[in-house]
């Protein structure tokens, strides 16, 4: 069950069964419903749920709202299907299994309300719904000493898992070998998460113990080696390069696919790019047809190693570039940039900090282009630096099949001379 902070007046909070419908889906694909009363109940499920189901669910009733856990659907859309993957209901890194051809319609509509209830007068949101092949070329695992799979979704409990089926099947296939060397210590075996990646094409599989990220292995038929050698990613005509350990899109092709796209139809283009958290180079290479100087900031050594690698082999015969490793709070000074420049932010999940917001409130750059893999966290940064930039073109990208996430794409002008 949820847990969340005691009500004042009962203290743990008591359950009880509660039978109802679902009216709507909210942001992250909880499902909404209402009390007796009119207040809201909050569902979670391991599944997709569908407005206009009904469900039983074990709930706690709050001073204002209730929360609760779906236990079983009294009455099933008839879009719904049979799961495609063994541990659907049980493993929490997909809850939109049983969605089958609706989940980009349930999506949508996670997004819709989102936008509705954070954001006032912004443009209309474009939509790409991930093409229904996409898989994904990097899974993080947790080995609890035993067993190797996900937890359970709002749980630490673990359940073991044989294969992914939302993976590439390299890296599906290679879980039960990364078990098998973890429990005759073949591996470091002390208690971890552990991130099994592939290129682009997947081709070989390294896995990363997280606690170490400078450390990986390959895959062959002789088993796990010792190998940190970069993953290579074949994109759009360029070739990257990323250390097996650092951050790199989950599903690399239709990433690229589509954020090109939407770069090129909003005609980004301008002097010079402050690619910030700018990772091993992704933006940079995307743009540097449409830019002629690229400073990339990041402050990840083993993707700033890789980024400068990967922008001197594909856009020193054109551009001037020039990486740091460093804090984007840090490094980041006010009134950056001038009206021909183009400022992109692609923070962690949390969004921007606050110093990183304050600056860029006084920047001169004429564009700036917001990208965040967390709907709340995104919206808050919109708002928080409309004073200096209006929003006029938006996006939501599906880079996450078959869980609630989504992936947000924002171009702003700036509206006035910052000072």
């Amino acid at each position: 069950m949820p847990q969340g902070p005691h009500n004042r007046r009962e203290s743990p909070l008591s359950t009880e069964d509660w039978q109802g419908v679902i009216e709507r889906l909210g942001w992250g694909g909880q499902g909404l419903g209402r009390l007796a009363d009119g207040r809201l109940v909050l569902l979670d499920s391991a599944l997709a749920l569908f407005p206009g189901e009904e469900v039983q669910a074990e709930i706690q009733i709050k001073s204002r709202h209730a929360e609760g856990w779906v236990r079983d659907y009294i009455t099933r859309d008839p879009r719904r299907v049979a799961a495609g993957c063994p541990y659907a209901g049980e493993c929490g890194g997909c809850s939109l299994w049983e969605a089958g051809e609706a989940a980009a319609e349930l999506k949508l509509a996670m997004v819709r309300d989102l936008l509705h209830r954070q954001l006032r007068d912004v443009p209309d949101c474009q939509w790409l719904p991930a093409p229904p092949d996409t898989r994904r070329s990097r899974v993080q695992l947790h080995w609890d000493g035993q067993e190797l799979g996900y937890y359970a979704q709002r749980s630490h409990t673990l359940v073991p898992v044989e294969v992914c089926p939302m993976a590439e099947e390299p890296v599906s296939a290679a879980i039960k070998h990364l078990r098998h060397a973890l429990r005759h210590e073949q591996l470091p075996a002390q208690p971890d998460r552990w991130e099994l990646v592939g290129g682009t094409p997947v081709g070989d599989v390294a896995a990363v113990e997280l606690l170490d990220p400078h450390r990986a292995w390959r895959f062959d038929r002789d088993g796990w080696r010792s190998d940190t050698m970069p993953m290579e990613h074949r994109l759009g005509g360029f070739q990257l390069e990323q250390a097996p350990g650092s951050f790199f899109q989950a599903c690399p092709q239709w990433a690229w696919q589509a954020l090109s796209g939407l770069l090129q139809e909003w005609e980004v283009r301008g002097e010079t790019l402050y690619d910030l958290y700018g990772g091993c180079g992704l933006f940079s290479v995307m743009l540097s047809t449409a830019l002629r100087r690229l400073v990339l900031v990041e402050s990840n050594s083993l993707s700033t190693a890789a980024a400068q690698i990967n922008l001197a082999n594909v856009v020193a015969d054109r551009n001037d570039f020039a990486v740091h490793c460093a804090d984007v709070a840090v490094w980041l000074e006010p009134g950056l940039g001038s009206r021909a420049d183009v400022i992109l932010t692609d923070p962690p999940r949390a969004g921007l900090a606050k110093p990183v917001v304050e600056r860029l409130l006084t920047a001169q750059a004429g564009t700036l282009i917001l990208v965040g893999c967390d709907g709340m966290a995104f919206c808050r940064d919109v708002k928080a630096l409309a004073p200096a930039w209006r929003l006029e073109h938006l996006a939501a990208i599906d880079l996450f099949p078959n869980t609630p996430l989504v992936e947000f794409v924002g171009l702003c002008r700036r509206v006035k001379d910052n000072g």
